[in-house]
């Protein structure tokens, strides 16, 4: 009973604190206070903390499939004919042919021929011989004879070895001809030096052998070298002769991107030459002759380099000229270029120098109608000839290609050499009909510019001008030298069947000198008749 009078107690209390508080809220701020005796306890209660939520607006579509209507076209043709195609196909290796021949007839009856035989394609060994022949069989007139004659036969044998190549080369030359020039009117020359022939004629034979050895390592950490062995032996028909021996060998290695290397070789010339007297070619007697030597060694270490599109060469020339006694020169080889826009334009320059061996057999390529008996003095000794030395050459320049077919080449020279040796005419042991040398010191610039044209191989066309001023030390010019030269050379392939070739040159006036009187020309303090000779033109055309 007590039990329910609590729980009635409660239920009135509860009803009674809802009604007050229902009536407080409906008054407004009018307080109410319930008043009981019952001890309450109400739960505390928990806040429900509830979060917005975003719904996704996108709507997935369904994929689209589209179904199309096959139909049906009927489609007609024609058909016409082609051509069968041409294959044009090229042996891997070029076919050999076992010789050539090539024969031709020049002006002033010149006949010419030029042969060959040689062995075909082998992986050990190739060999040929040749033969040459070039003469004149007419003469100019009231010159004396002009007549001359040169023959060739050769041949060669190369070996093939696995790391080696073995090359030997042997050669006969024969050069017949006459000092010719002067006038057969004139009555102060001897008839029979105006009449007879062989008073005028000489004949140069000379024999040579060269030999080649040179290395095919594939290791470029190898040590690499090409060795050269030549030699030859001249005589003339006035007793004249000489042996020169030569030995060269070009040695290098690669140490990293640095390519290091000599250039060696040591070359010893004799020379036998007769005596003369003075206006007259008999010899006085067999032992009229004098002899002499004349060595050059050369030692050139280098060292190559290469950066990016930078290319260098440093090194130092160490030559001896070597008489009775050793003389050593040195001598920078410096060398540098730099490609531009992928070698179209590749700018170089370089400075270097050396000693210039000059041999008989040198001077009488250069110029057939040379003395044969030639001595001056040099350093208080005799010898037979001096030798050339460049002490300087500067140069620079820029070459490279316009286009595909054109390339260029712009360069200027500067040299200074002591023994130049240039010609004069004798009038001492000759009619002016022979040349001896006179040698000076001399500054030389040259100012050159080239030209080519390359329409694949079918047009080949080179045009080069070349300009040259002289500062001589004692001579007043430098004789027979000229002041420009002027070249075009063209090759024309017609269906590798007809080679047209023409070459034509056009060379500047130069000075010369006589110490006879020359008609127009006054003769300066020394006794000198100076005078130009007017340029000339040269032009040859070959048709193959």
């Amino acid at each position: 009973m007590t039990a329910m009078k609590n729980i009635n107690k409660s239920i009135v209390s509860l009803v009674v604190v809802l009604v007050a508080t229902i009536v407080s809220f409906g008054q407004g701020n009018n307080e109410h206070i319930a008043v009981d005796d019952y001890q309450r306890t109400i739960t505390r209660s928990e806040k429900v903390n509830t979060q917005p939520q975003l719904n996704d607006s996108m709507i997935e579509l369904p994929d689209v499939q589209f179904y199309i209507e096959p139909t049906y076209h009927e489609v007609t043709f024609e058909t016409k004919p082609i051509k069968a195609a041409k294959l044009k196909i090229k042996e891997p290796l070029d076919k050999l042919y076992s010789g050539y021949v090539k024969a031709g007839l020049g002006t002033y009856t010149m006949p010419f021929l030029d042969a060959y035989y040689n062995s075909n394609r082998s992986k050990t060994k190739s060999w040929g011989v040749n033969l040459k022949h070039h003469s004149s069989l007419t003469n100019l007139k009231n010159v004396g004879t002009n007549l001359f004659n040169d023959n060739e036969v050769g041949g060669f044998y190369k070996h093939f070895f696995k790391k080696y190549t073995f090359d030997n080369r042997l050669n006969y030359e024969r050069n017949k001809y006459h000092y010719y020039g002067f006038s057969n009117s004139d009555t102060l020359i001897p008839e029979s030096y105006r009449t007879n022939s062989d008073t005028t004629k000489q004949v140069y034979q000379t024999v040579s052998y060269k030999a080649m050895l040179k290395s095919m390592h594939k290791d470029s950490s190898k040590i690499s070298h090409t060795t050269n062995l030549d030699y030859y032996y001249l005589n003339g028909k006035t007793g004249i002769s000489e042996n020169n021996f030569s030995v060269k060998s070009l040695m290098f290695k690669y140490l990293g991107r640095e390519e290091v290397g000599a250039d060696v070789s040591l070359t010893i010339n004799h020379l036998k030459q007769p005596i003369f007297s003075p206006v007259n070619t008999v010899i006085l007697s067999p032992e009229s002759e004098t002899k002499y030597g004349n060595t050059v060694f050369k030692l050139n270490p280098f060292i190559k380099t290469r950066r990016g599109n930078l290319l260098a060469k440093v090194g130092v020339g160490i030559h001896s000229e070597i008489t009775s006694a050793a003389r050593f020169f040195f001598y920078p080889d410096l060398n540098v270029s730099y490609s531009l826009f992928n070698n179209i334009f590749v700018p170089y320059a370089g400075v270097t120098g050396g000693m210039q061996q000059n041999t008989f057999n040198s001077f009488r390529k250069d110029n057939p109608f040379v003395l044969e008996s030639i001595s001056t003095t040099y350093l208080n000794e005799t010898v037979g000839y001096k030798n050339t030395n460049q002490r300087i050459n500067l140069y620079g320049g820029i070459k490279g290609s316009v286009s595909s077919t054109i390339s260029f080449n712009l360069k200027a020279q500067f040299e200074k050499l002591d023994n130049f040796a240039m010609y004069v005419n004798d009038t001492m042991y000759s009619y002016e009909n022979k040349f001896n040398i006179e040698y000076d010191s001399i500054d030389k610039t040259t100012l050159s510019a080239q030209v080519g044209y390359h329409l694949q191989e079918k047009i080949k066309l080179y045009l080069k001008g070349e300009y040259y001023n002289y500062s001589m030390l004692t001579e007043a010019y430098a004789w027979h030298m000229p002041n420009y030269e002027v070249s075009l050379l063209g090759v024309y392939d017609l269906a590798d069947k007809i080679i047209v070739r023409g070459n034509l040159r056009l060379v500047g006036s130069r000075k010369t000198y006589s110490l006879n009187a020359v008609e127009g020309v006054v003769a300066d303090s020394e006794g000198k008749y100076i005078s130009d000779l007017k340029p000339y033109f040269d032009a040859n055309l070959g048709i193959e």
